[in-house]
């Protein structure tokens, strides 16, 4: 009989044991299981605007005008405007860089941006050429003509979209959208998103 609650005793005790080194073991494992779930949350995406003056702006760019950009401090509703002439380069989140007002070294000669070709047929690329990158224009109206006349603001639009191609040392510029805007009490606006090409 002692013998027999002895052994009772015993294996008791080792059960008690088995079931705290579990708990244990669970709470570990709980515990380890809740450290792992909070990741360090990712840094909020921005643009970089860099000045002619060479400063640097972490910013979100919210829109453009033909003589303003519209940007906020991230995570900031409130917008603020600069003249695009003070903005030398816009390197976007997503690591596109856009060439807003090009210093003085970087303004292509006359005949570099007028020999530049635009067209909306993808087939005018030839087999010789390479894709350099997606150039956006938005142009907003500045004279009555342009208000009135599309054509016009067009023109202008394309002006601007072979300048910033001669940046490129492109020769041909492929349209891929092309969106009149015309909101009301607002002046009309054109955007186009286009690809630029050179040969090899």
């Amino acid at each position: 009989m002692k013998r027999l609650l002895a052994l009772y005793v015993i294996v008791s005790l080792f059960c008690s044991s088995a079931i705290a080194t579990e708990r244990a073991a669970m709470q570990d494992s709980t515990k380890g299981n809740s450290s792992s779930a909070s990741f360090p949350k990712s840094k909020l995406g921005v643009d970089i605007m860099v000045l002619m003056s060479g400063e640097q702006k972490e910013v979100e760019i919210r829109k453009f005008s033909a003589k303003f950009i519209y940007y906020s401090n991230p995570g900031v509703p409130t917008m603020t405007q600069i003249d695009r002439r003070l903005v030398n380069v816009v390197y976007y989140r997503s690591g596109r860089k856009e060439i807003i007002t090009p210093k003085a070294v970087d303004i292509p000669k006359t005949t570099d941006w007028e020999k530049i070709k635009i067209t909306e047929n993808p087939k005018d690329v030839t087999g010789t050429m390479v894709e350099i990158d997606v150039i956006e224009v938005e142009y907003e109206a500045s004279t009555r003509e342009q208000y009135l006349k599309p054509q016009t603001l067009e023109y202008s639009a394309y002006i601007i979209l072979k300048k910033k191609a001669a940046m490129m040392n492109a020769e041909l510029v492929v349209i891929k959208k092309k969106t009149h805007s015309r909101p009301y009490g607002e002046a009309p606006s054109l955007r186009i998103e286009a690809i630029a090409y050179r040969k090899i």
